[in-house]
């Protein structure tokens, strides 16, 4: 079954070369989150709003990481299954009172044909 949260994370660890899921890891300096954050689906393809946080030591760097997540969505290849990608929104700065960390987001608007 498809599902386009687990073809994001693939393609964001590739991309960056850090950890990737869906949820902040126990400890790390420097990792990536993914997560579906709304959208619609019609009879043809999903259409998915994927909001995507880099989390690092310091402002820049994690705003260096959301820049070269949206610089990779803006040239491609995307994601397994996504036929069109847009960046909605960012990167833009969203401080996390949880963990102190800095963490920059990138918001993207997929659609996607695969139903495997």
């Amino acid at each position: 079954m498809y599902s386009v949260t687990e073809e994001f994370i693939d393609w964001l660890a590739g991309v960056t070369g850090l950890h990737v899921s869906t949820f902040p890891p126990d400890s790390g300096a420097e990792f990536v989150t993914v997560e579906r954050t709304g959208g619609g689906v019609d009879s043809f393809a999903d259409h998915p709003l994927m909001a995507v946080q880099a989390w690092a030591q310091t402002e820049a760097r994690a705003e260096a990481i959301a820049s070269a997540i949206r610089d990779a969505a803006l040239i491609g290849p995307w994601p397994h299954g996504v036929t069109a990608l847009r960046v909605n929104a960012g990167p833009y700065r969203w401080y996390d009172e949880s963990t102190r960390l800095p963490r920059y987001q990138v918001v993207f608007d997929a659609t996607c044909i695969s139903f495997e």
